[in-house]
């Protein structure tokens, strides 16, 4: 058995499987370390773990930790690279990239093998660029959709009311939906715009995206017309086994 960690921002996101992947893997997540390692206790112990973080250091080494002690196993730490798995990186200082950027660019490359946008709608909003040769051409990193709305009520007078209204791209005819569709239409004017540049260079592009908005986005780019969309919710665990490698290896 295989044991993936995505250690995020909010969550924590595991799954367990076979190194063959031919029976369903058992998944889960967790708010805290504390909170994993509850559910994780019953589980079957796994030959292998998989780790990738964006938390504090003290997160990794608590669950490192916990495994050694618990299965005599050291987790297998994710890190950022200059070249993997197809894709060259376009930072000149790695270490200043956040490795779920990474990982979720290693899996949708891994996946399409030509030119994509990759997404993450989350706590944060991140967009990355890939050409057909797995060039890395950049990227942008901004508030998330919720994020963007929460600064405007803690800097401005702004006070959002819960409204049972649908989130679109149109201009909103109350502030809660001026505020919420502003968010949206901001984010998807910024994938048309890296969409059509992308495409231009030539070739088709495909767009992935993950994060708890991926839903509302896709229906968002559908809307506008974009066909390849394609909702990728575990693309950090998926880009896991093409940096840290499978079992074994």
């Amino acid at each position: 058995m295989i044991l993936d960690l995505d250690m995020g921002n909010s969550r924590i996101k595991w799954r367990l499987q076979q190194p063959d992947g031919d029976s369903a893997p058992q998944s889960g997540s967790a708010a805290s370390v504390v909170e994993l390692i509850d559910s994780l206790e019953s589980m079957p112990q796994p030959g292998l773990v998989r780790l990738a973080s964006v938390r504090a250091d003290a997160s990794v080494a608590e669950f490192a930790s916990w495994a050694e002690s618990r299965w005599s196993l050291k987790p297998r730490i994710a890190t950022v690279s200059s070249n993997c798995g197809g894709v060259r990186n376009a930072y000149s200082d790695v270490s200043r990239m956040g490795v779920d950027r990474w990982l979720a660019m290693l899996a949708a490359y891994g996946e399409i093998r030509s030119a994509c946008l990759v997404i993450d709608g989350g706590t944060a909003f991140t967009l990355d660029l890939i050409d057909t040769d797995g060039q890395h051409l950049g990227g942008y990193i901004l508030p998330g959709l919720s994020l963007m709305a929460s600064a405007l009520e803690e800097n401005t007078a702004i006070r959002l009311q819960s409204v049972d209204t649908e989130i679109s791209v149109q201009p909103g005819s109350i502030t809660e939906a001026a505020v919420r569709n502003g968010s949206l239409a901001s984010v998807i004017a910024l994938i048309e715009k890296n969409l059509s540049q992308l495409q231009q260079r030539g070739g088709e592009v495909c767009v992935l995206i993950g994060g708890g908005d991926a839903p509302l986005l896709a229906k968002a780019l559908a809307a506008e017309g974009m066909a390849d969309v394609r909702i990728r919710p575990n693309l950090v665990l998926d880009g896991l086994p093409i940096a840290c490698g499978e079992a074994g290896e």
